[in-house]
């Protein structure tokens, strides 16, 4: 017996057609669901399903979590929004470096239905971390409600920087703090060890970021204005570039964000320090159990006596889509997840991220000590930190701005390692220059609405 296309393209249609059939007689969950909420991090959907039974009992109401890559959730729930469908989950979570797409339209053209009313209503406007409703809101318009706040911390090896003689938590500058990490660096080059003092990358501007958020410097704002030519982002940009190049270098790479690489250095000893928002502690903490006890964290150094001695990395919103069929029961959803001592407890079983709701910040659990740390209170820093985090305003073109910060960091590294540091902020002051100017005809070309004149006060229409 034969087939004219080919043996291989018969075992291809054998397959796909015994695969259809799997899929086809697979047994199908026939529950009734009211409502349908889109989530993009898997730990995120392991907390919110084991309450399903709990939220249907306490109002009558079911829910299914759908967890969706970002990249998947994104494409689908724009093209829902475009063709104007009603065919629309009825609660989204959305990621912050994701948001400034669903920005672009003018407000009342915007996907997602305003919630000013809903938080005033509800009496959370006045609960919740007044920085983080200005991240999810346009001209004043909040679209989504916070469900962190992600202040950043240093996690470092204690152990081996007091064996180098270095208190590391005592730098209270940046420069300090370089200076602390070169003297690590130094004794343990001495004894046949190569060992960075602190976790940064040559090329991204994920950690440049968070330096110029400590100096409440959105590159761009939610209007749509550059700051880039802010003599202080030229400042910022060439200290980064002598961490990661040069006599002056702390700067170690793993080449990976993977919480099993950061980990393996961690424990190594590879890399001395890193960033921590608190989202990140569980992955230390699950991935390193070795180096129990041995770790220490500490506030960010800062630049200047007025900086903030933390940034924000990271961050979820949930919105309620504008054709959702039952807006109401979508807000009933949002208050139970976020809001109740069901879904708080859930948070902190499943993520330990800390919530935006201020008042819950006394809670006892944020008092322990914490053994890991060697008994410090590190959660009690993370309070502490979450109420100065400086506002991260998001924007349609911040990805852009991103991207170019991300060349710049790449191209003030080599300049570095070419040039060395003479005239090397006169060299970041031009290209920051040249890049804002780029970006300014960018953002103009592809501009949605018409630029406002002047941008209403967000403190006075979040009241």
């Amino acid at each position: 017996m034969s087939f004219h296309l080919g043996k291989p393209i018969l075992v291809m249609l054998v397959l796909s057609a015994v695969c259809g059939a799997a899929i086809a007689l697979r047994p199908r969950d026939h529950r009734r669901t009211d409502l349908e909420l889109w989530v993009f991090a898997d730990s995120h959907a392991r907390t919110y399903r084991p309450l399903e039974s709990v939220f249907e009992r306490k109002t009558g109401i079911s829910y299914r979590v759908q967890s969706i890559a970002v990249r998947a959730e994104n494409v689908r729930l724009m093209s829902k929004f475009m063709s104007g469908t009603s065919d629309v989950p009825d609660a989204v979570e959305i990621e912050i470096q994701s948001v400034g797409q669903y920005f672009r339209p003018p407000v009342q053209d915007i996907g997602f239905l305003p919630l000013n009313d809903y938080l005033r209503r509800s009496g959370w406007m006045d609960k919740l971390v007044r920085a983080r409703l200005m991240t999810w809101s346009k001209d004043g318009v909040i679209f989504g409600v916070p469900h962190d706040v992600h202040p950043v911390t240093i996690t470092f090896r204690d152990d081996l920087f007091q064996q180098a003689g270095v208190d590391l938590a005592a730098s209270k500058t940046w420069p300090q703090f370089q200076d602390n990490c070169l003297k690590f660096q130094r004794y343990w080059q001495s004894r046949g060890l190569r060992r960075f003092g602190l976790e940064l990358p040559p090329s991204l501007s994920d950690y440049l970021i968070i330096m110029l958020l400590q100096r409440h410097i959105n590159p761009i704002d939610a209007a749509g204005n550059i700051y880039l030519t802010d003599p202080r982002v030229a400042q910022t940009l060439a200290f980064y570039a002598q961490c990661v190049a040069g006599p002056r270098a702390i700067g170690g790479w793993s080449g990976s964000n993977a919480a099993g690489v950061l980990a393996t250095d961690l424990t190594r000893g590879n890399i001395g320090a890193y960033f921590t928002p608190d989202w990140r502690v569980r992955y230390v903490k699950d991935y390193a159990p070795t180096i129990s006890g041995k770790v220490r964290m500490m506030a960010l150094p800062v630049f200047d006596p007025g900086d903030a001695p933390t940034a924000t990395w990271g961050g979820t919103m949930i919105g309620i889509p504008r054709m959702a069929k039952n807006p109401d029961a979508s807000w009933k959803l949002i208050e139970f997840l976020y809001f109740s001592p069901q879904g708080i407890e859930a948070r902190r079983e499943y993520t330990k991220i800390l919530p935006p709701i201020v008042s819950l910040w006394n809670d006892p659990i944020y008092q322990r000590e914490d053994p890991y740390f060697g008994g410090q209170k590190v959660e009690q820093l993370f309070v502490r930190l979450a109420a100065q985090i400086p506002t991260r305003t998001i924007s349609p073109a911040t990805t852009m701005v991103l991207l170019s910060l991300s060349a710049m960091v790449n191209d003030a590294r080599a300049y570095v390692e070419d040039h060395g540091t003479a005239g090397l902020e006169d060299f970041c002051r031009r290209e920051l220059a040249r890049a804002a100017a780029d970006l300014q005809q960018r953002i103009d070309h592809t501009r949605f609405d018409e630029k406002t004149t002047e941008e209403p006060e967000p403190e006075e229409s979040f009241r």
